[in-house]
């Protein structure tokens, strides 16, 4: 965007395509906001990599999931080869979540305590040593970088005002900022960006293997060509992230790689390059279990905290927390992982799994330099027993993926080109720029992408089918609510069954008499000779026609070859019998036929939801009529339900008198928790028509959907009627 005027110096703002806009004015550049990876923007244009950073009014975009203050790596740019520091402008509450943040970031944990890390009895790394390392600047007072000594803050004054060089910055409105250069003026607002549309789901799905690693992104921070490392291994075909880059999840969608096939993440530590993709993971639909040591996941919380508006508790929330050990066994989606810490500016993992007899070894991010380690050993930095650790790399795994860049943060790459031949054909680099190795060296950058999966060749155990059925099972939202004893019922009723490409599962006017599960494969639906969509691994359907005794009302075919399960009428309804599964697929038919499904689409908070969370959300909803000018809530009364207009109009109050008005499709109420007090009084202004979801269902609803409880709490934060 140019906008004219008269001057020689034009004033230009400039969208960046991952997020925040870049000012040049004659000399003075600056960036508001910085989104991940922004970095990879501004080093190839003309203004160069900013040095100037306006921190926007909402450090974090909960649309995009996303920090809008990650300046960690433009820091480390300005400092390391530019030789300056950054300069930050922030709000007054900006400055301590912010500071947090670069501490975290740049220097890890102001205190370590390693020993839940380690087995009882075994002595931690001393890590705090080796922090120190990285920290070291003689120049310095003390003889150590601090973070002034990166980061010059720039605080908004009780005006709004702040000074940088000759150049005066105003805030003049929520996000609107003011700028004064020799005696003229400037005007903008900040644009978020627009949350891109979701990729075009492939075609077809993705099968994985039994055993392997999907690169995700090979790159590293600074490289504007490439994602950022971060792979997928699978495990019995299911999948284990491992520091997923930003937008993981349309890169998934593009590659036709299922989410429901993955649950667990290992976070190795929490540079931004490597924790940014995991706190938008977390954010997205579904529940993940988030693998790494309690040191790590202390610094991720409080790394982030701030910036998502949480405690600690709201953000731990988000996942499940599964401890790991170091430097012993653990067991992740039925492989075993062995941790180890490396040699790193802040607490980081590397790790080995091995299945069914093979290995695989990831270096994560280390100083792999033998050389380079016994002299910090020589100096004392280190023990003989870390030493041994730290060099003691599995390069005889079935398959290696290694980092290399510049040391002593990274790898250097003459560490791999001395390796022998027979290592290098088992060796993939990772985390450096494809034009750093040496062409013809036999070192292979890790290709991303489905298509170059690397494969590890296994048999599987025997009890594979039995495993994979449990997994479905599981996999399936249907049985959530079932116990567990209703498992081994489930293994005794289902059949296995095979289809070829193009047979045809259910033929429309068929009677119901079957329940399907997708074990692998795909299915076509087509009704009335169109094609409607297509089904796969955890879907399932004839569920409404077993339920109801109707017919099919559209054909099912194989569009490959496929496996399924199938249970019979009688034995699906005798299963579903006393439980809650029934009353469910009722509603969630009746509300697809009926108004309880569009009505959510005409919600904003609610449209945003996917399929499977609306059939998740449908059965907590009850329909009431309520006669008007009732009350539903008082100001000051405790929180205890959610209301949803279907007809009506219902009239909010607060104390001071000021009125609003919620109409078809508002969701009226809070969405805090329990406890928490109404701050408006809501009525009832004709006869009105409901959907009621207590605050207990929404719990239960917001457990399985963390990202969608965050989501729901930025909009309220943003709100005073109590409409959402």
């Amino acid at each position: 965007m140019l906008l004219p005027e008269s001057s020689e110096e034009t004033f230009e703002v400039h969208d960046l395509p991952r997020g925040g806009q870049v000012v040049v004015w004659g000399q003075f550049v600056c960036q508001i906001a910085s989104y991940p990876e922004t970095i990879k923007d501004t080093m190839g244009q003309s203004h160069g990599v900013p040095q100037i950073y306006i921190l926007p009014e909402r450090l974090f975009d909960i649309t995009l999931g996303v920090s809008r203050a990650e300046i960690e790596f433009p820091i480390y740019f300005n400092f390391y080869l530019n030789q300056r520091k950054t300069q930050l402008v922030c709000r007054r509450h900006q400055l301590r979540p912010i500071a947090r943040v670069l501490r975290e970031a740049i220097f890890g944990p102001s205190w370590l305590n390693l020993e839940p890390d380690y087995a009882p009895g075994v002595e931690p790394a001393d890590l705090t040593s080796e922090m120190a390392f990285f920290k070291k600047d003689p120049k310095k007072p003390g003889g150590k970088l601090r973070i002034r000594d990166l980061v010059e803050f720039h605080v908004f004054d009780d005006d709004g005002k702040v000074q940088i060089g000759e150049v005066e910055i105003e805030l003049i409105g929520l996000d609107r900022y003011r700028f004064k250069q020799n005696g003229k003026l400037r005007e903008l607002s900040f644009r978020a960006p627009p949350k891109a549309p979701l990729p075009v789901s492939s075609t077809r799905r993705y099968h994985p293997p039994f055993y392997g690693v999907t690169v995700i992104g090979s790159g590293h921070g600074f490289d504007p060509s490439a994602d950022t490392s971060g792979f997928i291994i699978w495990v019995n075909s299911r999948g284990i992230l491992v520091d997923p880059p930003v937008d993981t999840t349309q890169w998934m969608r593009s590659n036709g790689v299922d989410s429901r096939l993955i649950s667990d993440l290992v976070l190795t530590h929490c540079h931004a390059d490597h924790d940014a993709g995991t706190l938008q993971k977390l954010l997205e639909e579904g529940r993940i279990r988030l693998h790494t040591t309690p040191t790590i996941i202390n610094s991720f919380v409080r790394k982030y905290r701030g910036l998502l508006g949480l405690n600690g508790a709201q953000l731990r929330a988000l996942f499940d927390f599964v401890p790991v050990t170091v430097n012993e066994p653990v067991n992740i989606a039925g492989a075993n992982f062995f941790f180890r810490y490396n040699f790193h500016p802040i607490p980081t993992l590397g790790f080995s799994t091995t299945f069914q007899g093979k290995t695989f070894a990831y270096s994560g991010d280390h100083l792999n330099d033998a050389t380079y380690l016994e002299n910090l050993h020589q100096e004392g930095l280190i023990n003989e027993a870390r030493l041994k650790d730290l060099l003691d790399f599995n390069w005889k795994a079935d398959l290696i993926l290694h980092e290399a860049g510049i040391p002593p943060v990274h790898t250097p790459v003459d560490t791999l080109l001395a390796l022998d031949d027979d290592t290098k054909s088992r060796l993939y680099v990772n985390h450096i720029s494809a034009d750093k190795i040496p062409h013809g060296s036999g070192l292979k950058l890790a290709q991303p992408g489905v298509r170059d999966t690397l494969k590890l060749e296994v048999t599987p155990p025997e009890l594979w089918l039995a495993q994979r059925m449990l997994d479905l099972f599981s996999g399936v939202d249907l049985f959530w609510t079932l116990p567990v004893l209703k498992v081994a019922e489930f293994l005794r009723i289902a059949r296995y069954r095979k289809y070829h490409g193009g047979e045809a599962l259910v033929r429309t006017g068929e009677p119901g008499n079957e329940f399907f599960l997708i074990l692998s494969g795909q299915a076509e639906v087509i009704q009335k000779g169109e094609f409607l969509t297509r089904l796969g691994r955890y879907d399932y359907f004839g569920e409404i026609a077993v339920l109801l005794g109707s017919n099919r009302t559209a054909d099912i075919l194989a569009y490959t070859e496929m496996e399924v399960l199938t249970v019979t009428a009688r034995d699906f309804l005798r299963f579903v019998e006393g439980t809650e599964i029934a009353r469910t697929l009722r509603l969630v038919a009746e509300s697809r036929l009926h108004e309880g499904w569009p009505l959510m689409n005409e919600n904003n908070l609610l449209a945003k939801l996917s399929v499977k969370q609306k059939t998740q959300l449908i059965p907590y909803m009850r329909q009431r009529t309520i006669p008007s000018e009732r009350l539903l809530f008082r100001a000051g009364d405790r929180v205890r339900c959610l209301y949803l207009i279907k007809e009506g109009q219902v009239r909010l109050t607060r104390d001071n008198g000021h009125e609003s008005r919620g109409y078809r499709g508002a969701l009226v109420g809070r969405v805090k928790s329990d406890g928490e007090r109404h701050t408006v009084s809501a009525i009832t202004e004709s006869t009105t028509v409901v959907y009621v979801i207590s605050m207990s269902d929404l719990k239960i609803f917001f457990r399985e959907n963390p990202g969608t409880h965050v989501r729901f709490l930025a909009a309220e934060r943003g709100q005073i009627t109590e409409t959402l």
